[in-house]
């Protein structure tokens, strides 16, 4: 069988050896494993943004949303739903939201119960929008990005120096 990091082969002498050894194959640790293992020689091709965004935020190699240029007027809670929306339709981590929006605290807004009908938890404890986030996002948020003032993280990273 083929797979995204390459060829796996099952061996098996019946059906049942077969289910069975298929059952037992963890394909994303051995996925994790692979590419921890081979980091430095995979070329990974990096996410794109989503059209029209592209001067708002960047994806690193390491997957995580990088913000160029967002709006000065976006509240926290705003940013972590923008921040969603980049990432979406995957889930976030915590880390990877705080890392993305540069919201030190951002668990404290991620639980908050005012703000749960916007993101939803999954069972493995990472974070992804719900429908009314991504309402709110192409509604609230997004026509923000086409009104000044707008920051650039580069500018704001220099004047903090």
């Amino acid at each position: 069988m083929t797979t995204a990091f390459g060829e796996i082969v099952v061996n098996f002498d019946t059906l049942e050896e077969l289910k069975s050894n298929i059952e037992a194959l963890d394909l994303n640790t051995a996925s994790e494993i692979i590419r921890k293992k081979f980091e430095t020689v995979i070329a990974v091709e990096t996410r794109k943004q989503k059209a029209g965004l592209e001067k708002h935020y960047n994806f690193t190699a390491s997957n995580l949303v990088e913000l160029t240029h967002i709006p000065e007027t976006l509240s926290k809670p705003e940013l972590i739903a923008f921040v969603l929306f980049a990432y979406h339709p995957e889930v976030a981590s915590t880390q990877n939201i705080s890392l993305s929006s540069g919201i030190k605290n951002v668990t404290d807004y991620l639980s908050q119960t005012s703000y749960r009908k916007i993101w939803w938890k999954t069972q493995d404890g990472h974070y992804m929008l719900s429908d009314d986030g991504l309402k709110l996002v192409s509604s609230k948020i997004l026509p923000k990005f086409t009104t000044k003032p707008v920051v650039s993280k580069e500018k704001s990273s220099e004047a903090a120096t």
